[in-house]
């Protein structure tokens, strides 16, 4: 074979493997025709899953938080190690928290297991965790810059400091958390402690309601916290250090400062007005009981008004006879009012608050029809209804235990009668 027919066949194999490449890259042109469609449409619903799957575990922050360790959740290991190994710092530091909610607060079982759960779904209960993006820190994530207030301020990073934290808060700006932990179950607890102090809504995704409860029913067995509370025992403190956040109105917490008596007024007073009439069983009707306090104006803590009795505020409101008022819900069923305030304002408390024995409600006035700065107090045990003759209305002297015999002549009957104390002895009348 000459050079020449060498040149041509060897031209020809290369036709013939161009001729197979080309043939092999149409091939995959047709097979990318449909591969491609089938890549893209799979990568979207994975990616659609991927979110539908953050929406359902609850979403929010909880990936800005910055653990010092491992922040891995199925077997509780992180700061400190395991929770449920009784050798571990975490559980060590847990059983601690433990102690001191009960021990100070006298919170349930199932309360301190809420609390508890809801520090390990915060922050795996690391006192170092730091959210930057939305300025929190701490093991319940307390807000520590301008974006949720600064309730942190120079709170120390260990547990100690902020186990103290929480119980100083929940013993004056967020002690509604123990109000609704009041004979709260588990779950019931863990919803009081997420609306009212961590400031989220019963509905709110973050709260994990479902993976929440697990831990918390966890929790309560591996520290057995089966027992029972007394959290009525709860007494009021500073706030000093309790700003921004989920804050409550402070006229919710218990008093550090009050009368303890369970009449409305403080100190030297005077009762100017009786029951059913002025004088008693004679002059004008008069289906309430006026205090006076010695010396009162219609500011200054002479002038402050008391609740006579745990309950909830019902009303906040005027009209023409009793002036400014506010009515309370008693927990015992009853309705008490407590009129004549100088202003709105002066009512230190809102619709819808919770209120305790001894706590300032108010301020002795003149407004509506009254003559001299008092307070006009009513109690009617059926209903919220304070007009003359009104179903269920009752002499404030009955109700009260501590109001002077000298002034309850006879049963539904109180007559003008003082100067008395609120220091005194007890006289019962019964």
């Amino acid at each position: 074979m000459n050079e020449e027919e060498l040149d041509l066949k060897k031209s020809g194999q290369q036709v013939v493997k161009t001729a197979k490449a080309v043939k092999t890259g149409v091939r995959w042109l047709v097979w990318a025709k449909y591969i491609v469609p089938i890549i893209l449409i799979l990568g979207g619903l994975f990616f659609f899953f991927l979110v539908i799957i953050s929406l359902l575990s609850g979403g929010g922050d909880d990936g800005n938080v910055c653990y010092t360790e491992n922040n891995e959740t199925p077997s509780g290991e992180g700061f400190g190690g395991d929770w449920q190994d009784s050798r571990s710092d975490k559980h060590k530091a847990m059983q601690k928290a433990a102690d001191k909610f009960k021990n100070d607060l006298h919170m349930s079982g199932d309360n301190i297991a809420a609390a508890l759960a809801v520090g390990l779904r915060e922050s795996q209960f690391n006192p170092k965790a730091v959210n930057p993006s939305g300025q929190v820190k701490g093991i319940w994530q307390w807000g520590a810059g301008s974006i949720n207030g600064n309730r942190y301020k120079d709170t120390k990073d260990n547990v100690d400091s902020q186990v103290d934290l929480a119980i100083k808060e929940l013993k004056t700006t967020h002690t509604a958390t123990l109000s609704h932990m009041h004979n709260a179950d588990l779950s019931h607890s863990l919803e009081a402690w997420d609306v009212n102090f961590e400031g989220l809504t019963a509905s709110d995704p973050q709260r994990k309601q479902t993976q929440t409860l697990a831990t918390a029913q966890k929790v309560k067995s591996v520290f057995k916290l089966d027992f029972s509370g007394s959290l009525t025992d709860l007494t009021g403190g500073d706030a000093s250090t309790a700003n921004g956040g989920a804050t409550l109105n402070p006229n919710n917490c218990p008093p550090s400062t009050g009368t303890s008596s369970g009449l409305p007024i403080k100190g030297k007073y005077n009762i100017t007005g009786g029951y059913p009439n002025y004088q008693g069983a004679g002059g004008s009707p008069h289906y309430g009981v006026d205090f006076q306090t010695v010396g009162a104006k219609e500011s200054g803590e002479a002038s402050n008004v008391y609740a006579v009795t745990d309950g909830k505020v019902y009303a906040k409101t005027s009209d023409s006879t009793g002036g400014n008022y506010v009515v309370i819900k008693n927990n015992d069923g009853s309705y008490t009012y407590y009129g004549h305030a100088p202003s709105q304002s002066a009512i230190v408390v809102s619709k819808g608050d919770t209120v305790h024995k001894g706590q300032h409600i108010s301020h002795q006035g003149q407004t509506g029809l009254a003559t001299g700065v008092h307070v006009h107090f009513g109690v009617n045990k059926k209903k919220p209804a304070f007009a003359p003759q009104s179903d269920g209305l009752v002499s404030g002297g009955d109700y009260l235990s501590k109001v002077p015999r000298q002034a309850v002549p006879s049963k539904g009957q109180t007559i003008p009668a003082g100067p008395f104390s609120t220091d005194q002895e007890d006289k019962d009348k019964k």
